[in-house]
């Protein structure tokens, strides 16, 4: 376990190096779908790396079907509009430890989003697991 923490760590910090002028952190919670887990989280919203595009990093723990530990590294594009909803789409990949009654294991998957900010603070998103990954993931987040 300490090896998959570890290298979840790794990543995150990986993608804090990416972009050092984070533009805010915040929390999520949702569900993923096979495994089925409720989530809760924390990411960081980067500023814009080029124009429209934002680095999100994350890190979810899953309890339910199995204990599962996260860390994402997904890229967002934002789209253009003149209200204050904002949708995105973007992919990522992800390391994933599940925790199961017969052991354990580590899994690299990527993933395929949307999603669409309502206010600059709430946001709603799904994710397409590629992989050995959840299937599905539907999140909350709330931004600082």
């Amino acid at each position: 376990m300490k090896k998959s923490l570890s290298l979840v760590a790794a990543l995150i910090l990986g993608a804090v190096a990416v972009s050092p002028a984070l533009a805010g952190v915040g929390l999520q919670t949702g569900l993923s779908v096979d495994p089925d887990d409720f989530l809760i989280g924390v990411h960081f919203r980067s500023h814009p790396i080029a124009e429209d595009f934002v680095i999100v990093p994350s890190a979810e723990a899953g309890f339910g079907d199995v204990t599962m530990i996260a860390g994402n590294l997904d890229l967002h594009y934002n789209f253009k509009t003149s209200s204050d909803l904002a949708p995105y789409v973007g992919g990522g990949v992800t390391l994933n430890w599940f925790d199961w009654n017969s052991g354990s294991d580590t899994k690299v998957g990527g993933s395929i989003l949307g999603g669409i900010d309502l206010t600059p603070k709430i946001y709603l998103e799904a994710k397409i697991g590629l992989g050995d990954v959840p299937d599905w993931k539907f999140i909350v987040g709330f931004n600082r």
